[in-house]
């Protein structure tokens, strides 16, 4: 049965892929998840879920955006499929349903960050890995 694809934008849409979003950001909590989300929203981040007879399996969430190093391209933000559904191609379908969304924007690059043992995956799929690596500090440390 093929991947069904659609953005996930009620309430009781985003609160139901909280589970999924947790196997991948585990900083997240229930109770904030929607709320962040939301917050995002009004960057222009959207939620997209991929669903096999009804469950939710995958989920990317993305934007599109600008920047000066990269211009106009589409971004991922955050990628995961159900830890007992990877391996079935789910991943790489939603990329390329992202791809075709993107396409038709006029965009024609699509960027992400990578933990590095995901990166044989996105390899596969054509993407081209930089030498940054991103990084970050607490604020306190860099005051001191």
């Amino acid at each position: 049965m093929p991947l069904t694809i659609r953005e996930l934008v009620t309430d009781r849409e985003i609160t139901a892929a909280f589970a999924l979003m947790r196997e991948l950001r585990d900083r997240l909590r229930e109770e904030t998840f929607l709320s962040e989300v939301r917050r995002q929203q009004v960057e222009g981040y959207k939620l997209f879920g991929g669903f096999e007879e009804g469950r939710l399996v995958t989920l990317a969430g993305t934007r599109r955006t600008h920047t000066l190093s990269r211009g106009e391209h589409f971004f991922v933000d955050d990628l995961v499929t159900a830890e007992d559904s990877r391996g079935k191609g789910y991943g790489g379908e939603i990329l390329r349903w992202l791809a075709r969304r993107s396409a038709g924007e006029g965009l024609s690059r699509i960027y992400l960050d990578s933990r590095i043992t995901a990166r044989g995956f996105y390899e596969k799929l054509g993407f081209h890995f930089h030498t940054s690596i991103p990084s970050w500090a607490d604020v306190g440390d860099l005051l001191k």
